[in-house]
């Protein structure tokens, strides 16, 4: 998709009422039971026939990492590393497209601690919206625990606003992505980094160009 289709999306969601998403989001009602269940990898998401991602490597904007470092004085590295499911190469670097939260040696996000989120007031906005997704036409629901619970109206309209922000978060940050890897970034030229890689990446998150070992 490019910046011109991301922009013509953004002004329909500005242009639409978060209330449209509402029913959506009660209909199956939906409360977090802070099971841990999205916080553990639980199964893999097949991008393309070569490249798939674990179910929690969890995409995270530059301002969520900045809410975790300012609420726990943890350090960026500590809380992000560049998204090595999402990469390019241009035969001389490689290109990491945005940031996931770290996760440990099991597997799970580092801030899933004694079966449940240990940050859960400032959790990122991915989070919050989970398990509703913005689809193209309507709500999508992923698999939760936390699905069939009592909703109240004013809960699925606070979700529903949220979700409306997020998507246009989302696609804003995809336009500064495109504006700082131009022609490089292709949909063909995209690889996930081999387990084990060791090395420099430089990664694109809309905001900034950084640099970091592997």
């Amino acid at each position: 998709m490019d910046a011109a289709s991301l922009r013509r999306r953004i002004e329909r969601l500005i242009q639409m009422h978060s209330e449209a998403y509402r029913q959506d989001i009660q209909n199956p009602g939906f409360s977090c039971m802070r099971c841990g269940w999205c916080c553990r990898e639980n199964f893999i998401i097949r991008i393309t026939s070569e490249i798939s991602r674990p179910s929690n490597a969890i995409s995270i904007f530059p301002e969520d990492i900045r809410l975790i470092m300012k609420s726990t004085g943890m350090k960026w590295d500590e809380i992000a590393a560049p998204d090595i499911y999402s990469c390019l190469s241009d035969g001389e670097k490689i290109w990491s497209i945005g940031w996931i939260l770290r996760r440990n040696d099991k597997g799970e996000c580092v801030f899933y601690r004694k079966n449940e989120c240990t940050i859960y007031e400032y959790r990122p906005m991915i989070c919050r919206c989970y398990p509703f997704f913005l689809g193209e036409q309507r709500v999508e629901v992923m698999h939760c625990e936390g699905l069939g619970n009592k909703m109240t109206k004013e809960h699925a309209k606070e979700m529903a606003l949220v979700l409306k922000r997020y998507e246009i978060k989302k696609m804003r940050s995809y336009i500064g992505i495109i504006n700082q890897l131009g022609e490089k970034l292709s949909f063909a030229n995209l690889r996930a980094l081999p387990r084990g890689f060791s090395g420099e990446v430089f990664i694109c998150d809309g905001e900034t160009i950084s640099r970091q070992g592997l």
